[in-house]
C-alpha cells in the first residue's frame, strides 16, 4: 500500500454489440485501469471503487465489522459483507472466509470504509466526463 494514490473515474458509452449504448465507469489509478461497470440503475462509481479497494487494503478491511442489512443491530459498515465458511452472512471476518464491498450501496459507504482503514479521500476536479480525486493516509491529510 501507497501513501498516496490519485483516482479518476472516466464516464464513457459502449460500443460493443451486446452491451451499445450502455454507459461505462472506469477506474484509473494512477494512471492505470484497475476496475469497470457498466449498465445504471446503481451507484457504478462506488461499485468500482469497491472493486479496487478490496484488493489494495483486503487486509485492513478484515479488521472491520460489517452491517449486511436492515435489522442489523451491529454498528458495522454498510457495503461490507463477511461469509464463515460455509457462506453464511455474519459481522466478522474469519479465516478462511471471504468478504465482498457492495459499491452499489454508494460511493459514500466505500468512503466511510476507506476512512476506518486510516485513508482519506480529496475531491480534485472534475468535468461532465471525470471526476479525479486524491487518497491519502490520515496523517498526510493533517499536514
Amino acid at each position: 500500500m501507497k501513501e498516496s494514490y490519485t483516482l479518476i473515474f472516466k464516464w464513457t458509452v459502449s460500443r460493443r454489440r451486446d452491451t451499445y449504448g450502455y454507459n461505462i465507469c472506469s477506474l484509473y489509478i494512477d494512471g492505470e485501469k484497475v476496475a469497470s461497470c457498466n449498465g445504471g440503475g446503481y451507484d457504478m462509481k462506488g461499485t468500482v471503487l469497491g472493486i479496487w479497494m478490496k484488493f489494495e487494503f483486503s487486509n485492513l478491511i478484515k479488521g472491520l465489522k460489517c452491517n449486511y442489512g436492515s435489522g442489523d443491530e451491529t454498528k458495522g459498515f454498510y457495503g461490507l459483507r463477511f461469509y464463515d465458511l460455509n457462506n453464511k452472512s455474519i459481522n466478522e471476518y474469519v479465516e478462511g472466509g471471504k468478504f465482498y464491498l457492495d459499491g452499489e450501496c454508494g460511493f459514500e459507504s466505500m468512503v466511510r470504509i476507506l476512512n476506518a482503514v486510516g485513508y482519506e479521500i480529496r475531491y480534485v476536479h472534475g468535468t461532465k466526463n471525470e471526476s479525479i480525486y486524491l487518497i491519502m493516509e490520515g496523517d498526510l491529510c493533517q499536514k
